[in-house]
């Protein structure tokens, strides 16, 4: 009763992990191998003990079943662990060596060259060995060996997960089998005893509980989706299993008279439960049988659909996408010719032919996309009679049998045209089932293939037209780089044609104000003073103009000397005394007390000074003042011209010292101007290491003026020139 006991915990929990693992992933190669290896062990285990306590069929025969089911649990323990735990085998050609010496050897088991007989001895049978018996033991020992050193090479050249996995996988058979092969391989064959055979069972029981702590540990598996689905597996098992057994109970004490041991009944129901497992992979695999010889045009709708999808989902070439699902379609349907033609706006006729062979199908070439308009979206030529003569006149002279139309929601796209099928038989449901699905899934994607081609050539227009448009802005920029050096070497050439006679304008208006030439009357002294005022205006622009030239050409330079800006500031106040008054304005200087020498460029700095204070006097209304402060604060001089006039539009004023650049209240006030001065007074302000100060508010008045770093320019530190 132990015996019996410890056997069907070892089958449950065998079967148990068998299941977990297959219907996780029936398709996995790693879980195919490891439920064929436990079903392998279990069968032995199973066998193994009716070896003991044979029924139904002789004993002899159940021992070498024992050693049949021992090379399989060896081979599939060898094909599970080259390609344990992700799939990849570690040796390519060790699976087809395993099948191949496997298969044979199992055979080589059932045969007397292996166990020719049984000799009892004291009750006990002991098997006589054969000549054969190297052979097994040589697979069967050999290859469980080879699995060992297989899990140790993977162990030492893996790491992380898959070490721990190996390394759990390597304890687990070097326990489990260690103990089998010597309670069942070594005592037998050496000192032909069988006393531990009985406790087989329980060694494979420590194989199957290390592979479950790997599960739960390691996660070498999803255990809850496996759970879920093995409860279900059970239940099935168990139901199945005891109605077998209440029935076997019944009808055999019904028939028989006799009433059948509680071993029996056990072991049955076992049996029937590991048959049951088998039912579907070996239905499957009959099905598969019979319809290579018998079905040769079978196909699975499901491979076909998935390997089309893959096609449709990597492809975005129109050509290479019809000619695959082309191939993949006529692989399974095996027509004699299939064909799509396309409707294509981009060709001369608009439409497009794909076909798969390197000749044209002339039939084909009378097909136009306008003869099917209105047709059903399939069109069989053998119910044709009575619709459209024609059309079916056509589509026989082409040996066309079906032909599907390719639709999305945006309109028709095309049509698929079927050839009779190479093996004579016509279309059947199935068929014409793959092929609707087929044609939706292909018409979507041609449809977006199309839509990718719209958009690659939209981008190759757009960048060829972004090209020529910047060839020619290009083109555009260097005429007006050419122009700006025209206009900057004429300004300069002009500013020095002009100063020459200016200078002797304003030495001659000079000396007749200082009546050199006479005596000269309070009106003309008016009009002198403000013809000399103009003159000195001129000569002011001019040398803003020379300066902007020499900006231009990088001979720009400062001559800083020790200078007195508060003195500088107040003799350009004064020197725009009269014209203030001609405007009828106001212009207070506020001077400081003390203020220090700084190494300053006088000239260039007098005419930031004076443009400030002209644009004051030019863009203020009359009767306003205009206020000058020159002041320290936080180390910097500090100077600032403060009007009340027009101000600076707001969304006009970051362009305010931009070169040639005036306002457009500035335009309407003096249209005269040149919109140099501004720009120059940054320019010269910044090359003295300070900074422009700038405030204004259309219509309030406006306050400019800079900042000059009192340190950075002390005679004693910048003296000289520069």
């Amino acid at each position: 009763m132990l015996e019996l006991i410890v056997l069907c915990i070892s089958a449950v929990a065998n079967v148990i992990l068998a299941l977990l693992v297959f219907v996780n992933n029936p398709r996995g190669i790693v879980n195919r191998y490891f439920f064929l290896f436990v079903m392998a062990l279990i069968s032995w285990t199973v066998i193994n003990y009716i070896s003991l306590y044979p029924f139904l069929l002789p004993q002899l025969l159940w021992v070498r079943l024992a050693l049949a089911a021992a090379t399989l649990l060896s081979m599939f323990l060898l094909l599970a662990v080259n390609v344990f735990p992700n799939s990849m085998p570690a040796y390519k050609h060790l699976n087809r060596w395993a099948i191949f010496t496997g298969i044979p050897v199992t055979i080589l088991t059932m045969t007397p060259l292996v166990f020719s007989d049984l000799q009892y001895n004291q009750g006990v049978a002991v098997p006589i060995v054969g000549p054969a018996i190297l052979l097994f033991g040589l697979y069967a020992v050999g290859g469980l060996l080879l699995a060992v050193l297989l899990l140790v090479h993977k162990f030492r050249h893996s790491s992380g997960l898959k070490r721990e996995q190996a390394k759990f996988a390597l304890v687990g058979i070097a326990t489990s089998f260690g103990l089998i092969i010597f309670s069942n391989f070594i005592l037998v064959a050496v000192f032909g005893s069988t006393i531990l055979i009985p406790f087989a069972p329980a060694y494979s029981l420590i194989f199957t509980v290390i592979f479950a702590y790997i599960i739960l540990r390691h996660h070498l598996f999803d255990i809850r989706l496996l759970i879920a689905r093995f409860v279900a597996y059970l239940f099935f098992l168990l139901v199945v299993g005891s109605l077998y057994s209440f029935i076997t109970v019944i009808l055999s004490y019904l028939l028989t008279g006799i009433q059948p041991s509680l071993t029996q009944i056990l072991v049955s129901a076992v049996i029937v439960d590991i048959l049951i497992l088998f039912v579907q992979p070996l239905r499957a695999f009959f099905n598969r049988v019979t319809r290579a010889v018998f079905y040769q045009d079978a196909y699975e709708t499901k491979d076909v659909l998935d390997k089309l999808a893959s096609v449709l989902v990597r492809s975005t070439n129109i050509d290479l996408l019809a000619n695959k699902s082309i191939n993949i379609l006529s692989n399974a349907l095996k027509p004699e010719e299939m064909t799509m033609l396309l409707v294509d706006e981009t060709q001369k006729d608009g439409q497009r032919l794909i076909y798969t062979g390197k000749k044209k199908p002339k039939a084909l070439v009378d097909f136009s996309a306008d003869d099917l308009v209105g047709t059903p979206a399939l069109l069989f030529t053998d119910i044709l009679e009575g619709q459209s003569g024609r059309l079916r006149t056509k589509m026989q002279r082409a040996n066309i049998a079906i032909i599907a139309r390719l639709e999305t929601k945006g309109g028709i796209i095309g049509y698929c045209f079927f050839g009779y099928k190479t093996s004579g038989s016509v279309y059947n449901q199935r068929d014409i089932d793959l092929i609707r699905i087929a044609c939706d899934e292909l018409a979507v994607a041609i449809e977006n293939a199309v839509r990718f081609e719209q958009i690659q050539a939209f981008n190759e227009t757009l960048q060829q037209r972004i090209q020529e448009a910047t060839k020619e802005l290009r083109t555009t920029n260097s005429q007006l780089q050419r122009l700006d050096e025209a206009k900057d070497e004429f300004i300069s050439m002009a500013s020095h044609q002009l100063r020459t006679p200016l200078t002797s304008v304003k030495g001659y208006i000079s000396m007749v104000l200082e009546e050199d030439a006479g005596k000269i009357t309070n009106v003309q002294r008016q009009l002198l003073d403000e013809a000399f005022a103009s003159s000195e205006r001129m000569v002011h622009l001019i040398n803003d103009f020379l300066n902007v030239s020499r900006l231009q050409t990088g001979k720009f330079m400062l001559e800083q000397r020790p200078t007195d800006l508060s003195k500088v500031v107040a003799e350009e106040v004064d020197s725009l005394q009269s014209t203030v008054r001609m405007h009828a304005l106001k212009l207070k200087y506020k001077q400081p007390s003390y203020f220090p020498l700084l190494a300053l460029d006088e000239a260039k700095i007098r005419q930031v000074i004076m443009n400030f204070i002209d644009n004051a006097i030019y863009y203020s209304t009359e009767g306003t003042l205009i206020t000058v402060e020159l002041a320290i604060e936080d180390a910097q001089a500090i100077l600032k011209v403060i009007d009340t006039g027009i101000g600076v539009p707001k969304n006009e004023q970051q362009h305010l010292f931009s070169k040639f650049f005036r306002a457009t209240n500035a335009r309407r006030q003096r249209p005269d101007g040149t919109g140099v001065g501004l720009f120059l007074a940054k320019k010269i302000i910044d090359a003295h290491g300070g900074s422009i100060l700038f405030e204004s508010a259309e219509g309030k008045g406006s306050t400019f003026g800079f900042r000059l770093p009192i340190k950075k320019l002390t005679p004693k530190d910048t003296e000289g020139t520069k």
